[in-house]
């Protein structure tokens, strides 16, 4: 059963974890849109700007109520290999070592967590805690170096809702203040109103759709490549 604990329920919620990914993949599609067919259109890009954080928000509340995170992990690896193709012809016109797609963000974000918690359950001693931090650090600073999309921006915010997740209100507080500080002046910031959504967040699973979701990813990058190769 997907359910949150008292801490992080909502009663005023509106929005399972179904609908917000829903909502991250429509803001997400209207995004790669405006980038590939419509790059002046800035409207489009401002509307996609809402996905990562609802994305960011789904994966940290994937490895909370995972009952087995290997699998997780194996899961969005395969389909970060999957994806790669499509989004090197969708972003870059063909294969390109250069960019990774953000499944790698969010790999590189979980490895960090895990590794991280595996660290201070061996040891709760100071240098064990910091050691704890420098790994997933490191991991933040590795999608960076092998430029996986969002980079160490979207690893920090998934770390922030996860470890922040025992506090519903400071959890959501901590991640748009990030997002403030480190978008001020960018069109990443236009990202704040998905924090509106993710406030009403009730805690509930949904109806899941989970490989539907995972599909959706390179199979909307493969239809945009190909529409741009052979229709525009």
């Amino acid at each position: 059963m997907y359910q949150t604990d008292s801490l992080q329920q909502n009663r005023f919620g509106l929005l399972n974890v179904t609908t917000l990914k829903l909502i991250a993949v429509v803001s997400m599609l209207i995004d790669h849109i405006g980038y590939v067919f419509f790059p002046s259109v800035r409207l489009l890009r401002i509307i996609g700007r809402l996905a990562m954080p609802i994305y960011c928000f789904c994966v940290s509340e994937g490895l909370i109520h995972t009952s087995n995170r290997k699998n997780y992990l194996i899961r969005i690896i395969i389909f970060a290999l999957i994806s790669e193709l499509p989004f090197d012809f969708a972003f870059n016109g063909g294969f390109k070592l250069r960019d990774e797609n953000v499944m790698f963000t969010f790999i590189c974000a979980i490895l960090g967590i895990d590794i991280s918690e595996f660290i201070l359950k061996k040891s709760r001693s100071s240098a064990a805690t910091v050691f704890s931090l420098v790994t997933a650090l490191l991991f933040a600073a590795l999608a960076e170096l092998i430029h996986t999309d969002y980079g160490i921006f979207g690893v920090v915010l998934v770390y922030v809702f996860y470890f922040f997740r025992s506090f519903p209100v400071l959890r959501l507080m901590a991640a748009a203040l990030f997002v403030t500080v480190t978008c001020w002046g960018n069109r990443e910031l236009y990202c704040l109103p998905a924090f509106l959504l993710l406030a009403v967040y009730n805690g509930q699973r949904g109806a899941g759709f989970k490989y539907l979701f995972y599909s959706f990813y390179p199979v909307h990058l493969a239809v945009l490549a190909l529409l741009d190769r052979f229709l525009f």
